[in-house]
């Protein structure tokens, strides 16, 4: 009962990890972002991408200057075959500066760039009219998730974010149908609603396995999927998941030392998060040299 009580605080502290902004950095949604846009150009498909016949989309979260250039990008989710171009991509945009209180003030927020081999006409606009429904939606799980103080609003914010994603159809819109059912399980996870959690962290684990998302993508998954199976006393499960998620992180590290990722240190900070976690859930089964173990990989990332 005490292991189970650890693991409920562990949890509870763990969840996410939020970004703090400086005061001379306010925070955008996507809408606002897109109206202030000055100049955009077109991504350009890779051709390793096309030829093994990769699409998806890759969110970005921007910052951008007081002269409404880009001044910094951070992957969220994507294909990691397209990563690199969307950021290409992005860079060259320009935005109207921002302004606060009358003057001019730094941006950030989250922009998403598409890539996709071919779809109709008819699809496509059915697919940006749910888009249109589905970003502020998410936005506002996002943060009212992170704010920790109404978990019922937090809920039903992401529930119904998670609900919209699911209106996308089955060829397209992968990363943002994982993150809606990531964010939706976190979010039913901390109401205590842990049935439903558990249903859209299996939605998101079933989106992985469609074999579109990159190794962060697929470690939310795992993760927020194995976190909601400890809650509810199924710990052999979740240490399954939990590995399996960490097996992703690390691929993530990996390659972003291998590319020089910019943001390589999320990837460290997340592995670290599961690794503590993971940690609990092993004493909890009575497997403390394992545990040890795992802490002691948490430590070089920390």
């Amino acid at each position: 009962m005490q292991s189970i009580k650890r693991l409920a605080l562990v949890f509870a502290l763990s969840t996410i990890s939020l970004h703090a902004l400086s005061e001379s950095v306010i925070a955008v949604d996507q809408p606002t972002l897109n109206q202030h846009l000055d100049h955009k150009v077109a991504p350009v498909y890779p051709a390793i991408a096309n030829a093994a016949r990769v699409q998806g989309t890759v969110v970005l979260e921007v910052r951008i200057g007081t002269t409404g250039k880009i001044e910094s990008t951070k992957v969220v989710s994507g294909p990691a075959m397209l990563q690199s171009a969307a950021i290409d991509c992005v860079k060259q945009w320009t935005y109207r500066p921002f302004e606060k209180d009358g003057s001019p003030v730094s941006a950030s927020g989250r922009v998403s760039i598409e890539f996709s081999l071919g779809i109709d006409s008819a699809s496509a606009k059915k697919d940006e009219e749910i888009a249109q429904r589905y970003f502020p939606l998410s936005d506002q799980c996002r943060k009212s998730v992170s704010a920790r103080s109404d978990t019922a609003a937090a809920a039903d914010a992401c529930r119904r974010a998670a609900e919209t994603a699911d209106e996308f159809g089955p060829d397209v819109r992968y990363i943002e149908k994982r993150s809606a059912f990531v964010w939706a399980a976190y979010g039913l996870m901390g109401n205590g609603d842990l049935k439903a959690a558990l249903a859209y962290g299996n939605k998101a684990v079933d989106e992985v396995k469609l074999g579109h998302d990159d190794n962060s993508g697929s470690n939310a998954a795992y993760g927020v999927r194995g976190m909601v199976e400890a809650r509810m006393g199924d710990l052999s499960a979740a240490d399954q998941d939990l590995n399996v998620a960490e097996d992703f992180e690390r691929k993530g590290i990996a390659w972003a030392e291998e590319v020089k990722f910019e943001h390589g240190d999320s990837y460290k900070h997340a592995l670290a998060q599961d690794l503590h976690i993971h940690a609990q859930v092993l004493q909890a089964l009575n497997k403390p040299d394992e545990a040890k173990l795992k802490l002691a990989e948490a430590a070089k990332y920390e």
